[in-house]
C-alpha cells in the first residue's frame, strides 16, 4: 500500500502529487519541494534530486534510519529514495495524476457508447502522453 499526497512547491504557485511506496517514509522526509520557478540556483547531491526543472531535496539521515530498522540495506541516497518509490511522483511527472482525471472525465461518455473505443482511446492517449513525458526527460517516463 503506498500513501499519496499533494505537495505545493516553496513558492507555493506549483503542487506535485507524490507517493510514498510501502508508507515507509514519512512526508517530512521531503524536506522542500522546487518547482522551476523557485528552484535553487545551485544543488546539494547529496540530499537533492533534480527531474526537468523540478527539485526534491531530502532528510537523507533520517530516511537511513527508516530504512535501516525495515532492514533495507541500500544507502538513502535521493537517487535511491526516488528511483526505489520510497518518496517520487504519483505517476510519471509531478501533474500526472491532473491529467489522469481529466483523461478519464474526458473519455467517459465514451464507456455506455463504446466501451471498446473507450479503453482504445484511454489507452493511445496515455501511451501519446507516456511519450511526450519521455521527450522532455522525465526521469520515471525514461524508466518505462
Amino acid at each position: 500500500m503506498c500513501m499519496n499526497l499533494r505537495r505545493f512547491c516553496s513558492c507555493g504557485r506549483n503542487s506535485a502529487y507524490l507517493s510514498c511506496r510501502d508508507n515507509l517514509l514519512p512526508a517530512e522526509i521531503l524536506v522542500n519541494l522546487f518547482c522551476p520557478e523557485c528552484r535553487p540556483g545551485s544543488l546539494t547531491e547529496a540530499t537533492m534530486l533534480a527531474d526537468c526543472g523540478w527539485v526534491l531535496e531530502y532528510d537523507v539521515d533520517r530516511a537511513q534510519a527508516y530504512f535501516s530498522l525495515k532492514g533495507i540495506r541500500s544507502p538513502a541516497t535521493p537517487d535511491f529514495i526516488f528511483d526505489a518509490g520510497y518518496l517520487s511522483w504519483q505517476g510519471l511527472a509531478p501533474g500526472d495524476q491532473e491529467v489522469n482525471t481529466r483523461l478519464h472525465q474526458r473519455l467517459a461518455p465514451l464507456i455506455e457508447q463504446d466501451l471498446a473505443l473507450y479503453l482504445k482511446s484511454l489507452r493511445s492517449e496515455w501511451v501519446a502522453h507516456v511519450a511526450r513525458l519521455k521527450a522532455a526527460g522525465w526521469r520515471k517516463a525514461q524508466a518505462t
